[in-house]
């Protein structure tokens, strides 16, 4: 799979969002299917604020957000859209700061599960939950040292 990431004008620290590019990549490269697109987009609090209200009804912000691809818009370089991901790059550092990670990893982690949501897992239930954080530690086993692993699925 492809990886496609824009970041929002309005985001502070590009620097370090371009810099994470890499990582996604290689991240998106990795996870099947192999063929296909993902958008990344790297938005501020007050954009993922409203997208969470809009469409989860959560007037908070989120740190991702993932929709699946919309039918009636194909990609226009023939690329096949598996869909797309928001990422809040202030609320992904927050929740880094509490898990006590770097923040590089934990959007690892959140790529990851934006991945497999767009792959069908779910965390709707608790044996739904555990089969999605299984699968995410198992992907992300050996591309992340084993104590960061650790403390992001605490």
């Amino acid at each position: 799979m492809k990886a496609a990431i824009t970041c929002s004008p309005r985001v502070r620290n590009r620097e370090e969002l371009s810099a994470l590019a890499p990582l996604l990549r290689s991240l998106a490269g990795a996870a099947p299917p192999r063929g296909g697109l993902v958008a990344v987009n790297w938005i501020g609090a007050r954009a993922m604020a409203r997208l969470n209200g809009r469409f989860r009804g959560r007037a908070r912000v989120a740190e991702i957000l993932t929709f699946p691809p919309a039918e009636d818009f194909p990609d226009p370089s023939g690329e096949s859209p598996r869909g797309e991901i928001y990422l809040c790059w202030a609320a992904l550092r927050e929740g880094a700061r509490r898990r006590g990670v770097p923040a590089r990893a934990y959007a690892a982690r959140l790529f990851v599960h934006g991945l497999f949501h767009l792959r069908g897992y779910r965390h709707d239930t608790e044996r739904r939950g555990e089969e999605m954080e299984r699968a995410e530690r198992r992907f992300l086993r050996g591309r992340l040292p084993s104590r960061v692993l650790d403390r992001l699925f605490a």
